[in-house]
């Protein structure tokens, strides 16, 4: 069977855990166990067992799609989920992309397009738990265009990954604005809109994942929607003493961490690039600056400073001295 290429997922993972690790004396043997959840997945209509069904779990309010497919259930549509470290997690199932089935966010009592509202699992230290089955309904459809005068791009329902390896199941955005997205599940999904003329943007103009609006994925051939995408502010962010080659920057939603915009260095002598960005959110700046990795203001994601986009206001960003933190 097809094996879908998934991207990311572990660098979303570590800085996350690496907060939620239990200190104090070293772990006896059965700590050394990674935390897991084991659960079935069956057909939401029959019952049946689905074999072959990808599931993996992200820390909450994050998202990341892994390099490959690290758990998949057997014939009897059994799986059990391992994750690196304690703290609190969601489930999300992602069939191949032949399959019948629609992917989804495992909510509380059914499938969901929207990760707030996905069941919670929360894992102690070597801690196994069983959960509910997840009921896979069948996939569905959005259909759109975007305007005005965006340009070619992709959408999709995950950011962007900022290391350059090729994007997950992002769909085109033709020339003339139109997609389609074939894949998911039948709830609500917000969609990431990356185009030529337009900045980085959730569908309903916004940055943070968490508040875009929903847009239904439809059993059958859905109505286009049209989504109008705004225009952004100028961000300029100086690097001092960047690496003599390479580079790239990586501007990230201070909540979801989700990439909202990437730039690469192209200029051999300086790193000062300018970028749009939306406005009304908080960013931190993240730049893979050769062999180190450098924040504004930190050392790492959680204390790097947050920096607010005004709506079509310029910004100048200067980054700190470099700093091998990650």
């Amino acid at each position: 069977m097809h094996r879908v290429p998934l991207r990311g997922l572990a660098t979303l993972v570590v800085p996350l855990l690496a907060a939620a690790m239990v200190a104090g004396a070293p772990a006896s043997a059965a700590d050394r166990s990674d935390p897991s959840v084991s659960t079935r997945v069956v057909d939401g209509v029959t019952g049946n067992p689905v074999r072959d069904i990808c599931v993996f779990a992200t820390p909450v309010l994050t998202f990341g799609l892994p390099d490959t497919c690290p758990h998949r259930t057997d014939t009897a549509g059994r799986v059990t989920v391992t994750v690196p470290a304690p703290g609190s997690y969601n489930l999300f199932a992602l069939p191949d992309s032949g399959s019948p089935y629609g992917a989804q966010w495992v909510g509380p009592d059914g499938g969901t397009g929207a990760q707030q509202s996905a069941r919670r699992i929360t894992l102690a230290v070597g801690e196994s738990k069983s959960s509910p089955a997840i009921r896979l309904d069948r996939r569905a459809v959005i259909t759109g265009r975007v305007g005005p005068a965006a340009g070619e791009g992709t959408v999709g329902i995950v950011g962007p990954d900022p290391y350059g390896r090729h994007d997950p199941r992002h769909s085109p955005i033709a020339a003339d604005g139109t997609f389609r997205i074939d894949w998911l599940g039948p709830y609500g999904w917000p969609l990431l809109f990356r185009t030529v003329h337009r900045p980085y943007q959730w569908s309903g103009n916004f940055g943070n994942r968490l508040l875009a609006d929903l847009v239904p994925a439809t059993v059958g051939e859905p109505v286009p929607g049209y989504h109008h995408l705004e225009q952004g502010a100028l961000v300029t962010v100086s690097v001092p003493d960047p690496p003599p080659v390479g580079g790239r920057l990586v501007i990230r939603n201070a909540v979801t961490r989700d990439p909202v915009g990437v730039v690469d260095r192209t200029n051999p002598w300086t790193f000062a690039p300018v970028m749009e960005i939306l406005g009304g959110q908080q960013v931190k700046i993240q730049c893979l600056c050769g062999d180190t990795v450098r924040w504004h203001g930190g050392t790492d994601f959680a204390d790097a400073t947050p920096v607010v986009i005004r709506t079509h206001q310029p910004t100048v960003i200067v980054l700190a001295a470099p700093s091998m933190a990650g």
